[in-house]
């Protein structure tokens, strides 16, 4: 007789009381390992079938039985053997050392984060607490976020559901295929009517974030790359790079804005765009899709942003939406929005040196290993990059994100989204560089063991799923890339 979904909800109960009692609470695992701890009674293959067990895990964790590392790991069961799947902890109910706050009552930034991941589901979007902090410390560190991927993943999605539930300013700009120079971001002034000015696709963000600087403004570039993106954003890229301390504040050099000349006695109408820099507040979220119709990004672009692959949706999983929905705390949930552009934010290495140099240092020599693994082929990264990824994971340990994203599952975002999108070639050097790195990432794991920063050693999946997969592509077709391996 086939269970009924109460029943395999109290049998994967005892299952992971069982795990637990199998390997201590330090036990991390794929939900697919559940179902071999089932209770000996049970019938797995009969009665509960695969079509079933997918529904689990957000319950589990609902009920706090289970909780996701933030990180990824290899599915184990015969039908998926291999494939890359969330990796899981056992959670407060059979740990209570890992607390957790109900929900509505949020203390922290990592709690903020999943109330934020619940108040998304509610509404039919899905992402984990772990993607959403990526996408809130990619934000932290750089003026400039892209999501790439297919299709249909909730790119475009995704900052606004973020600006929404954060209090935040949002405005969305279609990429036109004519773009060809700044001014169709900043504006400019017709040749025949040398005394008007015609606003820029980014003026409203720009005068937006002037006005309420304790506000964050969030810029969508939606389908950015249409257009080559350093014709008509290497202004701003480069504006974005001079960014420095003042007197404690954040200052950059103006923004290229071409402005009607001030007129005596007249008034100027274009003084709130005059000298403008940079906004602190400002982020610009581009989406991208990588296909034959758009162009790809340069290496001026990729060592700027943080790029976020939305590409592997999980088609068996399922918003948990309902007709009674909670609303959030939107109060409590604007706080990251706060936390985000503060002032105080350290925007170098050397500001944040007395709080991580030696996380800094400890990071920084596998960053050195990497780069040596890729050089042979040419590829190499600079200090941008390095500095990047220290910043990122200075503040994921600042804001205390390891119980929804731990310290492997962070780095693994960082070599992701920081390196590898630089990886691109052919020929037997670079297919060696990926053979070799693939063995690098596999064996971090057990090398970084007993380390002094125990929390970074872990699987690094998701950039081992990715070097896996353009190794794969070079062989097929003696080329390969980042986008869409």
């Amino acid at each position: 007789m086939s269970l009924s979904n109460d029943q395999i909800f109290a049998h994967a109960i005892s299952a992971l009381t069982a795990m637990l009692a199998a390997h201590g609470p330090d036990y991390k695992f794929p939900s697919d390992v559940i179902w071999q701890y089932m209770p000996e009674s049970v019938n797995v293959d009969i009665d509960v079938p695969s079509t079933a067990r997918p529904h689990q895990p957000a319950r589990l964790m609902k009920a706090g039985y289970l909780e996701k590392t933030g990180g990824m790991t290899r599915a184990q069961a015969s039908q998926r053997a291999g494939s890359s799947t969330a990796e899981y902890r056992f959670g407060p109910k059979l740990v209570p050392l890992i607390t957790a706050t109900p929900v509505g009552s949020a203390t922290s930034s990592s709690e903020r984060l999943k109330d934020m991941g619940a108040a998304m589901d509610a509404e039919g979007y899905m992402v984990s607490a772990a993607e959403l902090a990526n996408f809130y410390l990619a934000m932290t560190v750089s003026p400039l976020v892209i999501l790439s991927g297919i299709s249909g993943t909730g790119k475009s999605l995704l900052p606004r559901k973020f600006a929404k539930l954060t209090n935040s300013g949002f405005n969305s700009i279609p990429v036109q295929p004519q773009w060809t120079d700044n001014s169709d971001l900043f504006g400019y002034i017709p040749t025949l009517t040398p005394t008007k000015y015609i606003d820029g696709a980014l003026t409203h963000s720009l005068l937006e974030a002037k006005a309420t600087p304790s506000k964050l403004v969030i810029a969508l570039l939606d389908e950015m790359n249409l257009a080559p993106v350093e014709h008509y954003f290497s202004d701003f890229l480069s504006v974005a790079e001079t960014r420095s301390r003042v007197h404690g504040n954040v200052v950059t050099d103006p923004l290229p804005i071409e402005l009607p000349p001030i007129v005596i006695g007249a008034a100027d109408h274009y003084a709130g765009l005059r000298g403008t820099q940079l906004p602190i507040n400002l982020r610009v979220v581009g989406t991208a899709n990588m296909d034959e119709s758009t162009h790809t990004f340069s290496p001026k672009v990729l060592d700027r942003a943080f790029t976020i692959e939305l590409d592997d949706p999980v088609l068996t999983d399922f918003s948990s939406a309902t007709t009674k929905n909670t609303q959030p705390d939107i109060t409590a949930l604007s706080i990251l929005a706060a936390q985000m552009i503060q002032q105080t934010n350290a925007i170098t290495i050397q500001e944040a040196r007395a709080e991580s140099q030696p996380m800094f240092e400890h990071i920084a020599g596998m960053l050195a290993e990497i780069q040596e693994i890729l050089a042979p082929a040419g590829i190499k990264f600079g200090y941008r990059t390095r500095d990047a990824i220290l910043l990122y994971l200075h503040f994921w340990r600042k804001h205390e994100l390891a119980d929804i994203m731990t310290g492997y599952a962070a780095l693994d975002f960082c070599i992701l989204q920081k390196i590898l999108p630089k990886v691109a070639g052919s020929g037997d050097a670079l297919s060696g560089a990926l053979e070799k790195l693939a063995a690098w990432l596999t064996a971090h794991e057990i090398s970084q063991a007993g380390d002094q920063f125990p929390e970074f050693a872990g699987k690094l999946d998701r950039s081992i799923r990715k070097t896996e997969r353009m190794a794969m592509l070079l062989d097929l077709n003696g080329a390969t890339r980042f986008w869409g391996a």
